[in-house]
Parts: structure tokens; C-alpha cells; sequence
């Protein structure tokens, strides 16, 4: 089982930004959260939770990642900071308990590189499909 801490993550222009663990996982179907704890407004923090748990058949697990990026918005008479619209990431995997360990890191490694190809990234980013 991983220990949560915090994670270190690149944005867009190669910079380390450390997204801060905000409380671990109690446990299986118990989110993990972290945030990118920068300024004052706790609103507009980036944030991701995890958590795993055994899925209804008791056959396989599922994790569940969300990532959400709200868009902060700042009124130009009061000079006060709201969240608006978020950019979210909803990934679920399953993995099967007949699923051989042998075959999970060329699985996990495609699933992290297709998520890093410049295709998939522009679909995401713009929101339009690969044609």
C-alpha cells in the first residue's frame, strides 16, 4: 500500500509545484486529498483525490483519481476571489484479481503515456476529438 504524502507535480512550463496532502486515505473507498495550496482563497486550490476499493463482485479493485482545477475569478468592484468554472479529470481503473501482476506495469505504463501523448493532451486541452 503507498503512504500518501505530498506529490510533486510539473505544469505546463516544466515547474516543480508541490500539491500539499491534505489527509490520507482511512482506508479502501476512503479518499486521499491533496492541493495546490497557493493563496489565500482554499475555493480555488487545484485538487486531487484517490482512493481504491474492491469493486461489487469482490473480483477486482478500482481506484478513482479526480483532478480539479477551478478557474478563479476575481470581481474587479470588490477585489474578492471566487472559483468559477473547473477543469476536471475523472480516470477509473479496475483491475482484476485474476489480472497477472506480470502484465500491471506495462498496463499502467501505457495508461501514463497515452495520458502524456501530445495527441491525447490536445483532446483534452481543446476538447476536440482526434480526427
Amino acid at each position: 500500500m503507498p503512504q500518501a504524502e505530498n506529490m510533486v507535480l510539473k505544469d505546463a512550463s516544466d515547474t516543480d509545484r508541490t500539491f500539499t496532502l491534505l489527509a490520507p486515505s482511512a482506508g479502501l473507498a476512503s479518499n486521499a486529498e491533496w492541493a495546490y495550496a497557493v493563496g489565500a482563497i482554499v475555493g480555488v486550490y487545484p485538487r486531487i483525490t484517490s482512493q481504491a476499493r474492491v469493486n461489487a463482485s469482490g473480483k477486482s479493485r478500482v481506484s478513482q483519481h479526480k483532478i480539479r482545477v477551478p478557474y478563479p475569478i476575481v470581481n474587479s468592484t470588490t477585489s474578492t476571489t471566487t472559483a468559477g468554472s473547473a477543469f476536471e479529470v475523472n480516470i477509473s481503473v479496475t483491475v482484476p484479481d485474476d489480472f497477472p501482476a506480470a502484465n500491471r506495469p506495462d498496463a499502467v505504463a501505457w495508461t501514463k503515456n497515452y495520458l502524456a501523448n501530445a495527441i491525447t493532451m490536445a483532446v483534452m486541452q481543446d476538447g476536440v476529438p482526434a480526427t
